[in-house]
This record gives C-alpha cells, sequence and structure tokens, in this order.
C-alpha cells in the first residue's frame, strides 16, 4: 500500500490540486470557501512533503517552507493585519515557486515517462498559476490599484487573481480583470509566455523521452 501510494504521489498531488483550484465553488453552500480553501491547501503541503519525501534535500527545504505558510495559513482571518496577510502571500509564493522548480528539474531528469511523471508535469504547470496568482496577490497588496477590480474586493476574495491567473497561463484572456499598473501587465505577459513555453517544452521533452524508450526497446 506504502509502495503504491510513493508510485502514485504526483497523481494524488494532482487530485488535490484539482480539488483545490476547481471545487471550491460547488462546495459554497456546505463549508465556507476560506475555511474549505485553508483545507485544501493544506492537504496539497502535506502531500508536497510526501512527494519529496525521498529527497532529503529537498524534504527539508519543503518542510522549513511549508511550517511558516500553514501557521500564516490559518492566521490569516478577516481581521488579520496587512502584515499577516502579505507575509502569507508572500510564502505561498515561495512555496508555489519552489515547488515547480523542483517538479520540473524531477520531470526532466526522468528516463522513462510514466503516468506519475505525466502527473507531474500537470501539477508543476498549476502550480506556476498559483505562484503568479499570488505574485499578483503581492503586487496589489504593495500597489493597489494594479488591477481593475477594486482592492478591496481582492483582499476579501483573493481566488478572483488565482482565476485571473489561469485564465492569463492559459490565454484565454475573457478581459473581464485586466492588469492597470505597468508592473501588473509586465507579470501578466511574462505568465503568458511563460505557460506557452513550458506546454511547447515540456511536450517536446516528453515524446522525446518516450520515442527514446521505444528505440531502446526495439534493439
Amino acid at each position: 500500500m506504502i509502495n503504491k501510494i510513493f508510485k502514485e504521489k504526483f497523481t494524488i498531488l494532482l487530485g488535490l490540486l484539482l480539488v483545490y483550484v476547481i471545487a471550491t465553488p460547488f462546495f459554497e453552500t456546505i463549508i465556507n470557501q476560506e475555511i474549505f480553501l485553508n483545507i485544501t491547501f493544506s492537504a496539497v503541503m502535506l502531500s508536497a512533503i510526501l512527494t519529496l519525501s525521498r529527497e532529503k534535500k529537498s524534504r527539508i527545504a519543503v518542510i522549513l517552507l511549508v511550517l511558516p505558510c500553514f501557521v500564516l495559513l490559518w492566521l490569516k482571518l478577516p481581521d488579520s493585519s496587512s502584515e499577516i496577510f502579505l507575509a502569507g502571500a508572500v510564502l505561498q509564493a515561495v512555496f508555489n515557486f519552489f515547488m515547480v522548480f523542483i517538479i520540473i528539474w524531477l520531470v526532466f531528469h526522468s528516463p522513462v515517462i510514466t503516468r506519475d511523471i505525466i502527473s507531474a508535469s500537470i501539477v508543476a504547470y498549476l502550480f506556476v498559476a498559483l505562484f503568479f496568482a499570488n505574485s499578483f496577490l503581492v503586487l496589489e497588496i504593495l500597489l493597489p490599484g494594479s488591477f481593475s477590480i477594486s482592492n478591496d474586493l481582492i483582499t476579501v476574495d483573493p481566488s478572483v487573481l488565482k482565476y485571473f491567473s489561469f485564465v492569463t497561463l492559459t490565454t484565454l484572456g475573457y478581459g473581464d480583470v485586466v492588469p492597470i499598473s505597468n508592473q501588473a501587465k509586465t507579470m501578466a505577459i511574462s505568465e503568458a509566455f511563460i505557460g506557452q513555453i513550458y506546454l511547447t517544452v515540456l511536450i517536446a521533452r516528453l515524446v522525446g523521452v518516450y520515442a527514446a524508450g521505444n528505440h531502446r526497446q526495439k534493439k
């Protein structure tokens, strides 16, 4: 059972991330949205520790990131100070960036393509969107008015920027949330560019490794 979990660790993390990203609106009538988000993101962070548990240096680094993230996540109440709100957003952005870096490194150094490696590739893509979502939030806290929606709405419901981040990463560009400041525009351009480059390079890498594996088997 334990070996099965370790073999499918990225698939499990992917499932938790999808719940965190997609499921929240469907549970609003059952549980408070912020509590649901806190629970699911806490599960994501714990799963991240499990995912990297066999990589000693990575495990230590992710634990050091998760602990303060976990504390600030549950300290972030409606009447919390702006410093706690900002610190939480910064730490989550750092955590997301770290996960992107580590997972991409693992994917691009994998000698074979498995279902779990494909899951890891998708996980890294989702973490890119979450990194920019938190980065946008940090920008809005430091420079209010960076987006077309009000600062009050963003601080009360930061998931608006998560939505904007995924729309930008996938280059959908609905236009209901628009970057206003030069800093926000630059970050949006960077995210759209990274999203397209990531998919292009990732597909080339996965196809290349898969083809190489088939070639070795034929020999």
